[in-house]
């Protein structure tokens, strides 16, 4: 659950973020915190207005909110402030300010754990509605800039990116003298589905390794090493995956 002071710091972000005074309404908060609501949210809510650092601008029509202008250093303050220690911020990143899931798709997990070191990226995973097989990530920044959607496609789909890249991912663990490999191999295999900055790659990794087609070997200096477990696509689909959660058991 995300703590009340992280939700005061995203709803001011929403307010005045990149120092543009903004009016949101009751309905853009709801449908922006989407899944991750929690009574914290309506606890910070309470505890700005209340504070007097947030004004309520009620009509017959919608309530929207706004930061009181008397207020407004208070309000950054707040946003710039350290109320967390450094474990429990990376344990709940502060929600990326309207971040709507990709549409069509629904979440499903985030990297999170796979991370080991401070800067590397943390993404969303989603898998489409339609198509428990298809794949999509974003890039989770606490930024207010509009995120960025990467679609993987289809598993099912030979030429999709997500394909592509197990395709490569086998290659290369079969070329290896011990079975193992790191991303920059699968990079240098496979450069156009990585991307240029090798984006698709983290991301395919992680959903490899989640799906159990991949396993973590060990990591020295920056490069994680993986190798396969033996498992294809096919031979374990998502809803396998979920029944075996439930059952109490992991991959």
């Amino acid at each position: 659950m995300i703590s009340a002071s992280e939700w005061r710091k995203w709803f001011l972000q929403h307010l005045i973020g990149e120092g543009v005074n903004n009016v949101i309404t009751e309905e853009q908060i709801l449908r922006e915190a989407g899944r991750h609501y929690d009574i914290n949210l309506d606890h910070a809510l309470r505890s700005l207005k209340d504070e007097g650092i947030v004004m309520s601008l009620d009509s017959n029509r919608e309530k929207r909110f706004v930061v009181n202008y008397d207020k407004l250093d208070e309000a950054q303050e707040i946003i710039n402030s350290e109320t967390e220690s450094r474990e429990n911020r990376h344990q709940n990143p502060l929600i990326q300010p309207f971040m709507p899931e990709p549409d069509g798709y629904a979440y499903w997990f985030d990297n999170k754990n796979d991370r080991k070191f401070e800067k590397q990226n943390i993404y969303n995973i989603y898998f489409k509605k339609t198509d428990k097989m298809n794949f999509a990530a974003q890039l989770i920044t606490r930024s207010v800039s509009s995120p960025k959607t990467i679609y993987m496609g289809s598993i099912n789909e030979p030429d999709s990116y997500i394909s592509r890249l197990w395709h490569a991912t086998s290659t290369i663990a079969k070329e290896s003298t011990d079975g193992t490999f790191i991303l920059q191999k699968l990079q240098d295999k496979e450069r156009i589905a990585c991307g240029n900055n090798r984006q698709r790659g983290k991301i395919a990794l992680s959903i490899f390794r989640k799906l159990g087609y991949i396993q973590q070997v060990e990591v020295k200096g920056n490069s994680t090493r993986f190798k396969l477990s033996g498992r294809k696509p096919f031979a374990v689909t998502l809803d396998e995956i979920f029944n075996s959660k439930t059952n109490g058991n992991s991959l």
